[in-house]
C-alpha cells in the first residue's frame, strides 16, 4: 500500500466551532471520496500534543498506478464547476500545510490489538 497524507492547520473558524468542523468533515469525506473508487482506505489523524490543530488526512491505495488513476479523476473531478465549488470550501475550515507520498515497510512489523 501506498499513502497520499495531507497535513493542514484548521483554521479560527473551525477552532471556534469544533462541533460544525467536525460535521462538516463527516460531510466532506462522503462527497470528496464518493467517487474515487480507487481509494481503498481513509484514515484522520488530528494532533491533540505539541502541533495541535493539525489534522492529517492519509488516503490508502493499492499501488502507483492507483494513486495515477486517483490524480486523473481529480483533474476531471474539478473541471465540474459544482464539485470544484464544493473542494474549495475547505479553505474555509484549513490551510495545506504540507503533502507527502509514505509507503508500508517491505516486512511484517507493527500490529493492532484492537
Amino acid at each position: 500500500m501506498i499513502y497520499l497524507v495531507y497535513r493542514m492547520r484548521l483554521s479560527a473558524r473551525a477552532r471556534q466551532n469544533m462541533k460544525e468542523f467536525w460535521a462538516w468533515l463527516e460531510n466532506r469525506e462522503r462527497f470528496f471520496y464518493d467517487q474515487l473508487d480507487m481509494v481503498e482506505s481513509v484514515r484522520w489523524y488530528y494532533s491533540v500534543v505539541g502541533d495541535v490543530y493539525v489534522i492529517e488526512n492519509w488516503a490508502g491505495f493499492a499501488d502507483e498506478a492507483a494513486w495515477g488513476r486517483y490524480r486523473a479523476a481529480l483533474a476531471t473531478l474539478k473541471s465540474d464547476d459544482d464539485w470544484e465549488s464544493e473542494r474549495v470550501s475547505q479553505d474555509e475550515w484549513w490551510e495545506f500545510l504540507d503533502t507527502r507520498i509514505v509507503t508500508d515497510t517491505p516486512v511484517q512489523v507493527g500490529f493492532s490489538r484492537g
